[in-house]
């Protein structure tokens, strides 16, 4: 019998971050030996199988399965539904992971769900099953939450890979898998094909897939599996992206905070539109083309979203640190750019988007990322200034150094980040411009020490982080 006490939110904070925490500490063969869904099965059990009748949305991939979530949603509530959405990692609050019409639930809410959720945590492991970690542990609260407000659609983002994931115990409306490449190598396989199977795990029996352009391999072995299993499979295409004019800093005014916005056009449910996303970057081009065909699927499957209200909602879609201009003379960029594509692409969007003189870097990369093929990406930087983040999972500036430093033209190392933002402020002149990449937790701590200002993150940090 599981015997509930109730926690205040900061009770409920520190009880979670004492759970085994794998996206702090780190990813590896140990955790991938450990892997499975029985303790997560066992928890929804015991808490009545929140996760049963949820009219969701479920999003894998490597690159873009967060922005296109982000996507989903805010189409489908700009057609006037109401939704619900859970994402990973947060910036700063654990809130921001969970979601009902665009606002992060409440502290109140939070205390009294993990109040229910943890004696299950603690009941599953005395029955003998692996004790439930901090994701899975969030993710029966978002369950909960999301059962006792029964919004016309939730918009579930995939964790880590997508057979074994916590969130793959539902059974969608819809299966929707993003861009894949080679990432967290370790634990999902050193293959694209490994990769492109561990991902399709959430393809089930009849639920149709939406899948995005994929690399050579990839596509093979996610049509094979949804053959098996039949479910539809939908291919989407990407959007035609537009011209854009680079922002001159002499054009704009001390002060001012332009919005940079990518201009894009392509087919919605048969109807010619164009897209005004606040995402910069051309390779937010496949995104769009794929949450255009999760939503022209989802109007098959009842819930109405014109093409209007499509376009509506991918104006005002807010994701984090996606190549987000957080500041002028200089430009301070923030992005959470985690593997060479992803460097890649945020190089071309801040040449695409912005004039700039000089590019100061501020790196800092997790132990189990590829910091190489980083920094070759970001190269023609006039100089690096290499960090950590403030986790266990975060590579030493030593070892950055030594996967990073011949890259570079010049370099240094500063421990903490707010010190090396500061830094590179000190040496930026107001034509140039600095990025902070590389790891999803720099910024993280670089907003929560009031360091760095994320317009996309203010609604999502209106609550105290926890810690």
């Amino acid at each position: 019998m599981c015997r509930r006490r109730s926690m205040t939110y900061r009770q409920a904070a520190e009880w979670l971050e004492a759970l085994a925490n794998p996206e702090r500490s780190g990813l590896g063969p140990r955790f991938a030996r450990r892997m499975n869904l029985e303790a997560t099965l066992r928890m929804m059990a015991l808490l009545g199988d929140p996760h049963q009748g949820l009219r969701a949305v479920h999003v894998a991939g490597t690159k873009g399965k967060g922005s296109v979530s982000a996507m989903i949603e805010s189409a489908a509530r700009a057609a006037g539904h109401s939704t619900a959405l859970f994402t990973s990692p947060h910036l700063v609050s654990w809130r921001e992971r969970v979601r009902l019409d665009g606002a992060p639930v409440s502290e109140t809410t939070i205390a009294r769900l993990a109040s229910r959720v943890r004696p299950v945590v603690e009941q599953v492991e005395a029955e003998g099953l692996r004790r439930p970690s901090f994701f899975e542990a969030c993710a029966a609260i978002a369950f909960l939450a999301f059962a006792e407000a029964a919004p016309d659609l939730c918009v579930i983002e995939v964790g880590l890979g997508g057979r074994l994931d916590a969130t793959n115990v539902i059974t969608p409306l819809l299966a929707v898998i993003t861009t894949l490449g080679l990432d967290h190598t370790r634990v999902l396989g050193d293959t694209i094909e490994l990769i492109a199977a561990e991902k399709s795990g959430i393809v089930k029996p009849g639920v149709p897939v939406v899948l995005a352009p994929q690399p050579h391999g990839a596509a093979a072995v996610v049509a094979e599996i949804a053959a098996e299993r039949g479910a539809p499979l939908l291919s989407a295409t990407g959007f035609t992206v537009g011209e854009v004019t680079p922002l001159d800093p002499d054009d704009v005014a001390p002060g001012e905070l332009p919005a940079i916005r990518e201009p894009m056009g392509g087919d919605y449910a048969g109807t010619p539109v164009h897209v005004s996303l606040p995402l910069p970057g051309a390779h937010q081009a496949i995104n769009v083309g794929v949450a255009a065909a999760a939503c022209t699927a989802l109007r098959e499957l009842g819930l109405g979203i014109s093409a209007a209200e499509f376009t509506r909602g991918l104006r005002a879609v807010r994701w984090p640190a996606r190549v987000e201009i957080t500041e002028a003379h200089p430009w301070v960029i923030a992005d959470c750019a985690h593997n060479g594509q992803s460097a890649r692409a945020l190089m071309a969007a801040m040449r695409r988007h912005l004039v700039f003189e000089r590019l100061i870097v501020v790196l800092g990369v997790s132990k189990d990322k590829a910091a190489g093929d980083i920094a070759h990406e970001l190269a023609d930087a006039h100089h690096a200034i290499l960090t950590r983040a403030s986790l266990p999972r975060a590579l030493s500036t030593a070892k950055l150094t030594e996967r990073t430093g011949a890259s570079w033209r010049s370099f240094e190392t500063i421990e903490e980040p707010v010190a090396a933002l500061a830094r590179a402020r000190e040496l930026a002149g107001p034509r140039d411009a600095i990025c902070v990449t590389g790891s999803l937790f720099v910024i993280s701590d670089l907003v929560e020490a009031g360091a760095l200002r994320l317009r996309f993150a203010d609604a999502q940090n209106s609550a105290g982080a926890m810690s």
